[in-house]
């Protein structure tokens, strides 16, 4: 977890407060030292307990927002885990 990155998610301004939950659940799994973070979908799910579609629709407008974007990159045992950049 990087605290800078949390800190950062905590101040970001969005139109609904799920979309900031799910920002700081990806915020939570940054990598130390990076920008990166690669929970998958269920994970985020758990983290804020949000259903699966509304996770995929907050994702999307973070992305439309600027504040995540998908590096291209895949990880996990079938690489298909997108890899977020966040916007820090």
């Amino acid at each position: 977890m990087s605290h800078a990155a949390v800190d950062w998610a905590s101040k970001q301004g969005t139109a609904k407060s799920s979309d900031r939950l799910v920002l700081w659940a990806l915020a939570d799994h940054v990598r130390k030292g990076t920008k990166s973070a690669w929970p998958s979908v269920a994970a985020i799910c758990a983290f804020t307990q949000l259903s699966r579609q509304t996770v995929m629709d907050c994702l999307a407008r973070l992305v439309d927002a600027g504040l995540i974007r998908d590096t291209g990159g895949r990880q996990g045992r079938t690489r298909q885990i997108i890899v977020w950049e966040l916007a820090i």
